[in-house]
């Protein structure tokens, strides 16, 4: 007759609970720790701008942005750009951003593959703006004269975004952001001299004042990095 140890029996079956337990333990975080963060990724950009206090003309320009990933759900991007406006053929806008954004995913899915990931982002920067004139017939002067003024303000940002997964480590981003700069404006208007010539009258005002336009971003990025090493 097969005698059995009892307590044996049970201590071997504590045993393999323990080790399915580990093995169901360690399968889950690895699950949980296969996330995007410590991310470092690189992107190019280009960038349009609208209903500065120049007017409604389109400004369009290029840059280049660093994105550092916090957490699986919040994002950095770290910026620059250089945008021109033509200004009714009569003078340009030149405007120059580097900020920084926060971005805050709001969707159920993040980052999959052939996949939308929408988010909010907002964030500050700082801005250099010219402004200046083609050559255009003074009265006071009776000369031909150019003109130009510019300015340094500090910006902040926010609208919302999505980025197109064509990887988990590739993607292309559309983004709408509202930007108001707190600092001195420069804005500008067309005249008409005593020749009839159309030109572009530039008016700076030195007091703090607000000034919004829309900005409208497309980029490529893909990580260069990862800095935290979870698979």
């Amino acid at each position: 007759m097969l005698k059995i140890n009892t307590a044996q029996m049970i201590k071997t079956l504590l045993f393999l609970l323990l080790l399915i337990s580990g093995t169901v333990y360690c399968q889950v975080t690895k699950d949980t720790l296969n996330t995007h963060k410590g991310e470092l990724s690189f992107g190019a950009r280009t960038t349009g701008s609208l209903f500065s206090s120049s007017g409604n003309y389109f400004g369009f320009g290029a840059g280049g942005q660093l994105r550092y990933r916090v957490d699986n759900r919040l994002n950095t991007e770290w910026f620059g750009d250089w945008m021109t406006t033509n200004i009714g053929g009569l003078g340009q806008r030149y405007d120059a951003h580097i900020g920084e954004s926060m971005i805050l995913y709001i969707g159920r899915e993040v980052n999959r593959k052939n996949t939308l990931t929408p988010y909010a982002m907002g964030g500050f920067c700082g801005d250099y703006t010219k402004t200046s004139t083609n050559l255009y017939y003074d009265n006071v002067q009776k000369s031909y004269v150019r003109e130009s003024k510019d300015r340094w303000s500090f910006a902040t940002q926010l609208g919302l975004g999505t980025h197109y997964n064509i990887t988990e480590k590739m993607d292309i981003s559309f983004s709408c952001q509202y930007m108001i700069h707190f600092g001195s404006d420069i804005d500008s208007q067309i005249e008409t001299n005593s020749q009839g010539e159309k030109y572009l009258q530039i008016n700076k005002v030195n007091e703090t004042a607000l000034e919004g336009h829309l900005l409208l971003t497309l980029s490529a990025n893909f990580v260069i990095v990862d800095l935290i090493r979870h698979k």
